[in-house]
């Protein structure tokens, strides 16, 4: 039986599929971000939980957008995934990201 995670190891969006995936996803917020960068690290909610000190499901809860965490937590999040954390304020008419893992 194949499971998701095998499915899309194998099966990888590209080209317009995978712009449309991400273009719906960014408006996720600040949970998006923090999933792609664990996703980009190669972490489990549990291993990146474990690197900083808190638990799984307060992770799942960052990253599903029922709970903010905080810019220390942001920090921790991006030391421990190997980006770093820029954060900044935009004119409210701007549609640019207001914060980004990088």
């Amino acid at each position: 039986m194949t499971t998701w995670q095998d499915h899309k190891a194998t099966t990888p969006l590209v080209g317009a599929a995978r712009d449309s995936y991400d273009a719906s996803h960014r408006g996720m917020g600040v949970g998006y971000l923090i999933l792609r960068a664990r996703s980009a690290a190669g972490l489990t909610q549990e291993a990146l939980a474990d690197r900083i000190g808190t638990s799984q499901s307060t992770i799942a809860r960052w990253e599903s957008g029922s709970q903010l965490p905080s810019v220390r937590s942001l920090t921790r999040v991006a030391e421990a995934t190997g980006f770093q954390l820029r954060v900044g304020l935009r004119d409210a008419r701007s549609r640019e990201v207001t914060v980004s893992i990088t």
